[in-house]
C-alpha cells in the first residue's frame, strides 16, 4: 500500500505546546524515525489525519499525561493505546517499528 506520507509517528499535542512538540518530535528524529506534530485541542481532528495520511502511529499528550511525566503512544489501525513513561517513548516506538 503507498502511504500519503512517509512520516511514521505523529506528535500529537492536545494544547498549543509548541515547545513540547518541537522537544518530542526531535527526540524522534534523532533516533532516525520520520516524525510530524501537530497541535489541536481535538483528539478526533489528530486521529483523522493520522489514517488519511496513512501514519501508523501516534504519540499523544494531553494535560494528565504531562502531569504524570508520560505519554500515550497509539497504534493508529489496531485503535490501541498504551501509556509509557516520557523518557521511554523513543526506545518504545522504535521497538514497535521495527516490528513487521
Amino acid at each position: 500500500m503507498i502511504r500519503a506520507t512517509e512520516t511514521e509517528v505523529l506528535v500529537s499535542i492536545l494544547g498549543k505546546d509548541l515547545t513540547l512538540a518541537a522537544e518530542l518530535v526531535s527526540e524522534l528524529w534523532s533516533a532516525g524515525i520520520k516524525a510530524e506534530f501537530k497541535l489541536t485541542t481535538r483528539v478526533t481532528n489528530h486521529i483523522k489525519y493520522a489514517l488519511q495520511s496513512g501514519i501508523p502511529w501516534m504519540v499523544l499528550v494531553g494535560e494528565s499525561e504531562i502531569q504524570k511525566g508520560s505519554v500515550k503512544l497509539k497504534d493508529v489501525k489496531a485503535n490501541q493505546e498504551e501509556e509509557v513513561a516520557r523518557k521511554d517513548f523513543v526506545q518504545e516506538l522504535k521497538k514497535r517499528l521495527s516490528k513487521p
